[in-house]
């Protein structure tokens, strides 16, 4: 888009002469202690320069182009820092401007690292309102396709955008300083106005040297002051102010703004990095999210959800979350053997789609090898026959056709993962009773609230409950006191005889990370042979390289698989899990539910993953302020009777 023969009126209007027509283009001002005028007139033309969009908030620069070059990043003018009319009309990419509708195009891209394919062909488009949850399992390249993407760094291929567009990405690496205070974080901007201050610092170098206004210095001073007016808006000048705000809202308002932040719990530090990053996102047209839902809690999720559907932007999400993709998104890409599926609907939509999909490509792929063997039956007795005519020809034709479409049709199945095989089988117990509180009261020495304030509990045999509440309410200390690991302050807790207790640790405390996977096994199991252990890694998805690698050097979704052939191997049938989802994939999550729902013991789980909850529990224990309210049914119920509604009837879709 080449800009020509620009003058500024006193109003600091212009005309700008475009491809398809005129375009009034109006610099805005932010406040009327603006940090400096335009000259009245610019005077200059600048024809044969264009601007260039910036992945980044508002850092869009002009360059020098030819007339006939074509660039595939060309844009427009970022809408936060100038206003754009197009026939009186402003004009934004999230507005519903039929030329702007479509915000980034995707097209036979591919991305490797060295030798190694990680995406390949990827195609599909971003349009104005797209919610898009980016799934797959473990490594599938999600991430990578998340950063190809906003940076624009695929190896073949075209990723292009529309013109002007702004993009901001909430990393799933909380980037806190440990050693500063809350106020010290509030008040350090995010990511999204590092290449926008980054210019501005460049710009005033530049300034300060008195050679800089011998030459054509008006179109830098103009740049200067629209990225000047682009910080205020998105509020850089105030990032503390804005930061706070939020944090209010997600109630981590009650501790001292000098608080050093390594005081502050895992949930907490992700709350207040929550807050600082979406500072400065109003004007963004697009905004690429990695596990967002990370380390926060179900009130701060829940938040988040009413956030996100309320951004007027464009969205691509990555998350392993299935319950947060069913309430934000209204389309899925699945990542898989490379590719990359798009699938309209929330998660619960697609699952639904390619369980449908999946039957119907495994029909046409056998009734094509029928066709086939048929054919090709039909060939061979014509041979026998003599009958060498022109139907042999059609027939070798046909069967040449057939083939080609079984082999796309076989490219689109996806591949079957080697699945995690999980069986958890409780030890038998004659009683129905397991464990009760009797005035159960905790306290800890210089926290002035109670975790648990004269508690009368009891769980039976079958129980599966949940227990949910805000971070910082104890949910964990339950646990351990349950598990004995923590005293009661006051009251009395009896384990009946014959309940033994298996507990799963969400840091899996219960392994030596000193050990690798085989070695802990024998540990645990010195009855064991080499071989039944190597098994049974085996079908926990452990390759014969990593079960040799030390526990310590694994990641967190490989020790999780330890920890659960842990208890898998243990004898127990009360099972205690503290976050047992954390860092398991998709596919390894449903087969833990299955497992846990085929449990004949009893249960009782710490998550914030509210999908799970929704699968295994019957209960929920809501601790708030150390009291604990029992709620009867499944996660959704405990929402519905908190707002009011009835349960769900069979087959009903919550829309809560």
């Amino acid at each position: 888009m080449t800009l020509m023969a620009a003058s500024w009126p006193s109003n600091r209007d212009a005309a700008v002469m475009t491809r398809t027509g005129p375009v009034l283009v109006s610099k805005t001002t932010s406040s009327p202690s603006s940090p400096m005028m335009l000259p009245s007139t610019v005077g200059s033309s600048i024809q044969g320069w264009s601007v260039t969009h910036v992945l980044h908030p508002s850092t869009t620069r002009m360059r020098a182009v030819g007339r006939d070059e074509r660039s595939r990043s060309e844009p427009f003018l970022t809408p936060t820092s100038w206003g754009l009319f197009m026939n009186g009309e402003p004009a934004r990419a999230n507005e519903g401007h039929p030329m702007a509708r479509e915000l980034i195009n995707v097209e036979a891209v591919d991305r490797a690292f060295g030798a190694v394919d990680v995406l390949q062909d990827i195609t599909f488009k971003v349009n104005d309102g797209d919610r898009i949850g980016i799934v797959g399992h473990n490594g599938a390249g999600k991430t990578t396709l998340l950063n190809t993407i906003s940076e624009q760094k695929q190896d073949t291929g075209d990723i292009d955008f529309a013109p002007g567009i702004r993009l901001a990405y909430l990393t799933q690496i909380r980037d806190l300083e440990s050693d500063s205070t809350i106020e010290d974080e509030l008040g350090r901007k995010g990511r999204q106005f590092q290449e926008l201050e980054d210019e501005i610092a460049a710009i005033e170098t530049q300034m300060v040297d008195p050679a800089f206004y011998e030459g054509d210095w008006e179109p830098v001073m103009e740049r200067y002051a629209g990225l000047q007016q682009t910080l205020a808006a998105s509020g850089g000048g105030n990032v503390a102010g804005i930061a706070k705000g939020i944090l209010e809202r997600l109630g981590l308002d009650q501790h001292p703004m000098d608080m050093a932040v390594n005081k502050l719990s895992g949930g907490e530090q992700a709350k207040l990095a929550l807050a600082r990053q979406l500072v400065g996102l109003s004007g963004i047209d697009v905004m690429f999210l990695d596990e967002p839902t990370n380390h926060l809690d179900i009130h701060t999720t829940e938040w988040l959800e009413t956030f996100l559907k309320e951004f007027k932007g464009a969205q691509l999400i990555v998350s392993h979350d299935r319950y947060f993709l069913d309430q934000v998104c209204n389309r899925i890409v699945e990542v898989d053997n490379l590719r990359a599926w798009p699938w309209k609907g929330n998660y619960t939509q697609f699952l639904a789609q390619k369980t449908a999909s999946e039957a119907a490509l495994a029909d046409a792929i056998g009734n094509l090898e029928k066709k086939i063997q048929s054919t090709m039956g039909a060939m061979a007795q014509m041979k026998r026959a003599n009958k060498y005519d022109k139907s042999i020809s059609a027939k070798h034709k046909m069967i040449e056709r057939y083939q080609q479409e079984l082999k796309a049709h076989r490219a689109r199945m996806p591949k079957k993962r080697k699945s995690l095989i999980l069986s958890l089988e409780a030890t038998d117990k004659g009683s129905m009773d397991v464990l009760t509180i009797d005035g159960g009261t905790k306290t800890f020495e210089g926290l002035n609230r109670k975790i648990l304030d004269g508690q009368d509990l009891e769980i039976r045999k079958g129980d599966r409950i949940g227990i949910v509440g805000g971070n910082g309410q104890g949910k964990t200390t339950l646990l351990k006191i349950i598990n004995g690991d923590e005293k009661l302050t006051s009251g009395k807790i009896d384990l009946a005889p014959g309940s033994i207790i298996g507990y799963f640790h969400q840091d899996h405390a219960t392994l030596d990370f000193n050990l690798n996977p085989v070695e802990q096994i024998q540990k645990l199991r010195p009855d064991f042979q080499y071989g039944d252990i190597r098994a049974a890694l085996g079908r926990f998805q452990f390759s014969s390289e990593q079960v040799n690698t030390k526990l310590s050097a694994l990641s967190g979704g490989e020790r999780a698989r330890v920890a659960l052939l842990k208890l898998l191997l243990e004898e127990n049938n009360l099972l205690l899990m503290d976050e047992p989802t954390n860092h398991l994939d998709m596919e390894s999550k449903s087969t833990l539910e299955e497992a846990l729902i085929n449990y004949t013991g009893s249960l009782i789980t710490v998550s914030h993953d509210r999908w799970f909850l929704d699968q295994v529990v019957n209960r929920i224990w809501e601790l708030e302020d150390g009291k604990v309210t029992v709620h009867y049914g499944n996660y959704t119920d405990y929402v519905r009777a908190k707002k009011g509604l009835p349960p769900l009837a069979e087959g009903e879709v919550s829309e809560v």
